[in-house]
């Protein structure tokens, strides 16, 4: 459309040419015509012959570690390109070290590279590119913008505080909790013999002793054992205060990342579900390579790139390698708009072992969520909670949680979780 403009200029200089009768104007517009169709198809040419090539390494990393990136722009045509820009692209609040951009000139089959280290400062799914290149023909008539098609992805992990503090590799701080109802009894752990009371199942009658003794006599066990937990992480966005929203994100991401990893080195069952959502759906639709006029329009078409909803989880199990499993999910975890916190409890009521206690980490806690703890409760799960940062919202999530005996720890810092009781979690 650019190009529209000087095509009128140059019909309504060619018609008055033409009234005028000068052949020598009409030969300058011809040649102007010329030039303009010559640097628009030389501008064309020269991007169409382009292949890119980047690596990353590592693409996992902790913060404040450092990743390194080389891209290689390679002139796969049979003709030169007598300028090109080429500019890699990364977050803007990374530190980079090494030039990620350069102007040359491309001959064919020649290639040039780029070569730069970034330092990653925070948590996330972070994307390295796509390479922007531009180019144009001799005359400055013509200027041309094309992505390349490759993005690479780097996980930066979320922290873990305080279990190199209780030194959980040598004895097990959390430890098995036993149950404080029968709803749940363990089979294999008999507690006392007692006569037949009518009602009693006929799975509960030992045998052996209605024998010895002639009278039916009933079996009764003592109270399941808690090993482990299932964290539920409540990133719904609307349940966090617009006041230090992001850092209370962090900090509860990092308490679920911290937890995961001493139930872990404790020998115990740990599992993870979060109505977040996984910042990988966005990489699996990479945006295809676009031309444009202007690197305002390539930027727009950056940002309109679509968003993937999924729902992270990590099914709860006893696994060297589930705690990794669980950092690598909340490296990608972004907030959500979907389920709050009750439905998300609600919603993963069903898939939530028995024998695990119930670890919600929330910066909210609402009447209903309340009610809805106290019925996992009386349904057989010991359940715990984790409050995130607000001291006005702690006594008022303290107070609804008394009614049901659910113990919350009000997490405010990372030094918290160097005090954190263990021996209360699943209580």
């Amino acid at each position: 459309m650019k190009n529209v403009g000087w095509y009128i200029v140059a019909a309504m200089a060619l018609l008055v040419a033409f009234i005028v009768r000068s052949p020598y104007m009409a030969y300058a517009v011809y040649a102007f015509l010329l030039l303009v169709l010559v640097a628009r198809f030389s501008s064309l040419a020269w991007l169409t012959g382009l292949h890119c090539e980047r690596s990353v390494t590592p693409v996992q990393l902790r913060q404040g570690e450092s990743v390194e990136v080389s891209v290689t722009v390679t002139n796969a045509r049979g003709w030169p390109i007598p300028w090109i820009f080429v500019e890699d692209q990364y977050p803007p609040d990374f530190s980079r070290v090494g030039a990620h951009s350069r102007l040359a000139i491309l001959m064919p089959g020649r290639s040039l590279s780029l070569k730069y280290q970034l330092t990653c400062p925070r948590r996330g799914y972070h994307r390295i590119g796509p390479v922007l290149m531009e180019s144009g023909d001799l005359f400055g008539l013509q200027r041309r913008f094309k992505t390349a098609t490759q993005r690479d992805y780097i996980s930066v992990l979320p922290n873990i505080a305080y279990v190199d503090t209780l030194g959980i590799a040598s004895h097990r701080p959390q430890g098995p909790v036993r149950m404080r109802n029968r709803i749940y009894e363990d089979p294999t752990r008999i507690q006392q013999i007692r006569d037949y009371v009518p009602g009693d199942p006929l799975r509960m009658i030992h045998w052996k002793a209605t024998a010895r003794t002639g009278t039916l006599q009933v079996k009764t066990h003592e109270p399941a054992i808690v090993v482990g937990g299932t964290l539920l992480l409540d990133l719904h966005e609307e349940s966090y205060i617009p006041e230090k929203k992001e850092e209370r994100m962090e900090l509860a991401i990092t308490t679920t990342t911290s937890i995961a990893y001493l139930l872990q080195m404790s020998g115990e069952q740990v599992g993870m579900v979060t109505n977040g959502r996984d910042a990988a759906e966005e990489a699996r639709f990479e945006a295809q390579a676009q031309q444009g006029l202007s690197r305002d329009e390539v930027h727009v078409h950056e940002e309109e790139e679509c968003l993937r909803i999924s729902p992270l989880s990590v099914p709860t199990r006893r696994s060297p390698i589930q705690s990794q499993q669980i950092m690598e999910n909340l490296a990608r975890v972004l907030p959500g708009h979907g389920l709050d916190a009750n439905q998300l409890v609600m919603a993963s009521f069903q898939h939530l072992p028995r024998d695990a206690a119930l670890l919600l980490v929330t910066p909210q806690v609402t009447e209903t969520l309340a009610l809805t703890l106290g019925m996992m409760k009386l349904h057989g799960f010991a359940v715990t909670v984790f409050f995130i940062q607000h001291e006005a919202g702690y006594q008022e999530a303290a107070t609804l949680l008394a009614q049901h005996n659910i113990h919350v720890f009000h997490i405010t810092h990372e030094r918290d979780l160097y005090t954190l009781a263990p021996e209360k979690i699943g209580q």
